[in-house]
């Protein structure tokens, strides 16, 4: 698939920076990240990758990318039912207060996965 086909959802700032794709950039966390990717799915777009795809945990993590497409089909109640799932992990696996000298310490290699 074409770059230009796809819209990325995230609040990277590596990806924010991808040529030849439409980026929406979310300055927030992965929860906010997800509401996005909720109301695009809502309003007619197809969840093209997993909202929680990665072999690190949701909490561990500050950084979410979703690719979706950008034309518009008929709302899939089964994938706002997943991604309101994929919300309740999120928020019910979010840390308060993680660490400011780790999370910089790490900010690039998050970035990177």
């Amino acid at each position: 698939m074409d770059l230009q086909q796809v819209l990325i959802i995230t609040n990277n700032p590596i990806v924010k920076n991808i040529n030849n794709a439409e980026i929406c950039f979310v300055r927030g966390n992965q929860r906010q990240v997800l509401y996005q990717v909720l109301n695009k799915v809502a309003g007619g777009h197809s969840l093209l990758s997993h909202p929680l795809a990665g072999s690190i945990k949701p909490e561990d993590n500050p950084y979410r990318s979703v690719v979706l497409s950008i034309s518009i089909t008929e709302t899939d109640l089964s994938t706002l039912n997943m991604l309101e799932y994929c919300l309740g992990k999120v928020e019910s696996g979010t840390r308060e207060g993680m660490d400011s000298r780790r999370l910089n310490h790490l900010a690039r290699d998050f970035q990177m996965i």
